[in-house]
């Protein structure tokens, strides 16, 4: 009898490298993956931004046959090969098989006496995943016969503006990988044979750990973590950047952190981590509470709710540009007072931050303290509005001066065991106010709020559907500023 024999492809030699079990699992057990919405929206952000590369590069001849027909699109392939090159210079999801191994080429571009392979990918540069992608298409390729000289990354120019309205003429940037991927190809042929061995073998015994999230995270975490024994409650990989600390405790076979003997960690901020887990008591520096008592009045307490579009949407913005659609703003004139809020939720389909802007500047006075949670973003977007507000710049760059950021307090000044090496606000403001936990809200992260906004967008969305995500993106802001409150 013939043993089963499945084919490799790119992205299946991919999660072998990066995972023997993850490319079993994508081979025998595909059911058992599970895709986050944030890994859908970057294949649905990558797949818009191919087919515009498409136009681009000056457009060309598309395989029709889709990823599930791999000898059709193979001899749809062949057909527009065997035309002149004048007639298919370029070719767009061409299909090649070689030794078991078959891939789709996002451009194949024929040149008198050699081919250029083109990698389109929607990030700004060049990275070395993109490099053992395009290394594999081209050992395929020239296996199949192809003479493939030059390879190319098609990428976004991190410098490019949206200027006029359906003109992206200059988005794309090409970056030459020839030597790179030239260099990798003494070495695919032996990849091949092992990982082809892995499918047909037996399920790989491999614990979840660090390589489970890189260079991708790996949609069959869920599985293998409930193939194994339960973790402690307290592990020792909850250490905030504990690199070769926490390897070092694995190996000595270490699983729990409250188990972790105290001279063993040389980290002031390990220590405090480990001790209030030993103890399951907070630590609680008075300077954190004397700081934030030295604030003067009034203050601010200010959100901002952000996305970036790998294509850029509107007019006068760049590649992945972060941009302010809704801010929230809670106001507290003295320590008696109560709060005012303030907030935007902008919805028009155009550049928002000129009018977040302008209805941020009615509710934020000249002078007062700004508290925020990681100062940079939104040091980052008020400068940002000041670009496309001129007459509001000098207020804008003054409210930059004025943000204070309470993380970098809390990090050094304040620890509870419930954090799990955290300080992301949604981690602190459960320990400090239960009451106000995100718990339950149908907008509870940066993500929900960016596919909601995305939603309100459409303009297909029916009326009742758009009230709700107006009123859960609302919510969901002004609970941040007012954990900024609690936190203070």
């Amino acid at each position: 009898m013939t043993r089963y024999q499945p084919h490799l492809s790119k992205t299946r030699i991919q999660n072998g490298r990066q995972c023997h079990k993850r490319l079993w699992l994508d081979v025998h057990q595909r059911a058992l993956a599970e895709w986050g919405e944030a890994s859908q929206l970057r294949l649905a952000q990558g797949t818009a931004f191919g087919e515009l590369a498409q136009a681009l590069l000056g457009g060309g001849h598309l395989v029709e046959a889709d990823h599930t027909q791999s000898r059709e699109a193979q001899a749809e392939t062949q057909r527009l090969l065997a035309r002149p090159r004048a007639r298919a210079p370029q070719i767009f999801e061409a299909a090649f098989e070689h030794e078991r191994v078959r891939v789709r080429v996002d451009v194949l571009r024929r040149e008198p006496r050699s081919d250029t392979l083109i990698e389109v990918k929607s990030t700004t540069g060049a990275k070395a995943e993109h490099i053992w992608d395009a290394a594999i298409q081209t050992w395929v390729l020239r296996g199949a016969g192809r003479p493939v000289k030059r390879v190319q990354i098609g990428h976004l120019n991190r410098d490019f503006v949206y200027q006029r309205e359906g003109d992206y003429e200059g988005l794309l940037a090409l970056t030459d990988i020839t030597d790179q991927v030239d260099a990798l190809q003494p070495g695919i042929p032996t990849l091949v044979r092992q990982l082809k061995k892995v499918v047909q073998g037996p399920k790989p015994e491999i614990t979840t750990g660090a390589h489970c999230s890189s260079p991708y995270d790996c949609p069959f975490i869920g599985h293998c973590q409930s193939m194994e024994p339960p973790q402690p409650e307290f592990p020792v990989t909850l250490l905030p950047h504990g690199g070769k600390s926490v390897e070092a405790l694995l190996a000595e076979g270490y699983r729990d952190l409250r188990e972790v003997p105290e001279d063993r960690f040389d980290n002031p901020r390990h220590q405090r981590i480990a001790e209030a887990t030993r103890t399951g008591k907070a630590f609680v520096d008075p300077a954190l509470r004397k700081a934030i008592k030295a604030l003067p009045w009034p203050r601010y307490f200010l959100d901002f709710e952000a996305i970036s579009f790998p294509v850029p949407r509107w007019l006068g913005t760049r590649p992945f540009q972060q941009i302010a659609f809704q801010f929230s703003c809670h106001v507290q004139t003295s320590a008696r007072a109560k709060p005012r809020h303030h907030g935007h939720l902008d919805t028009e389909d155009s550049h928002p931050e000129a009018r977040v802007a302008k209805r941020l500047v009615e509710c934020i006075g000249d002078t007062g303290p700004i508290l925020v949670w990681n100062r940079g973003f939104e040091a980052q977007i008020l400068r940002q509005m000041a670009d496309v507000q001129p007459k509001l710049r000098k207020r804008l760059l003054g409210m930059v001066d004025r943000l204070v950021d309470l993380l970098p307090l809390y990090r050094e000044h304040y620890y509870h065991p419930d954090q799990r090496g955290s300080w992301s606000l949604k981690a602190v403001l459960p320990t400090v106010a239960p009451g106000l936990a995100y718990d339950g809200l149908e907008v509870a992260n940066g993500l929900d709020a960016q596919m909601s906004y995305i939603a309100l967008l459409n303009e297909s969305l029916g009326r009742p559907d758009k009230e709700r995500l107006r009123a859960a993106l609302t919510h969901y802001c002004a609970t941040d500023t007012v954990a900024l409150l609690a936190l203070s």
